[in-house]
């Protein structure tokens, strides 16, 4: 079945939706990473170039597994009108994970505390590096669990209609 799904992918709607998603989820890391250091000439200031780089990479690898398993999850519900067991939850997991660790920490602060929830992100060192890292391996459990869920899905077939 996952042949079927990545064959999906290949056809030209499908990527455009890949795509889309995609920027969509590196222009918010991107937003994110620029918001947290107060504009992207501070961050360019407060970063050396390569670990720059090493952001957006991280950036780029992580948006992709989103967008992926966006899409793969779509594909497999409008082929088999089933949604992969789990789909939903770990890429909403890690997304409110990123959020709330690599992002821009003051505004988290002021949002939780408006709604009566003390909260305190821990600053890493290489801005906040290591946060993602941890996101990064969240998000390829998502993405091995959403790829072994529609490897392993099955149609169900009603046997009345098949006789």
């Amino acid at each position: 079945m996952l042949t079927t799904v990545w064959q999906e992918q290949k056809k030209r709607k499908n990527m455009l939706g890949l795509t889309t998603v995609f920027l969509f989820m590196y222009g918010l890391y991107f937003f994110l990473d620029a918001l947290a250091a107060g504009s992207l000439r501070q961050l360019m200031q407060d970063w050396s170039i390569s670990l720059f780089a090493v952001h957006q990479l991280f950036n780029i690898t992580m948006a992709l597994l989103a967008a992926l398993m966006i899409s793969l999850s779509h594909i497999k519900l409008k082929l088999f009108n089933t949604e992969p067991k789990g789909a939903t939850s770990i890429p909403f997991l890690s997304f409110i994970f990123g959020l709330l660790t690599f992002g821009c920490a003051p505004c988290v602060i002021a949002f939780f505390s408006a709604i009566g929830i003390a909260f305190t992100p821990i600053v890493f060192p290489h801005g906040n590096l290591l946060w993602k890292v941890i996101l990064l391996a969240l998000l390829l459990v998502g993405f091995l669990w959403i790829l072994r869920s529609v490897d392993k899905g099955t149609c169900k077939l009603n046997p009345s209609k098949n006789s």
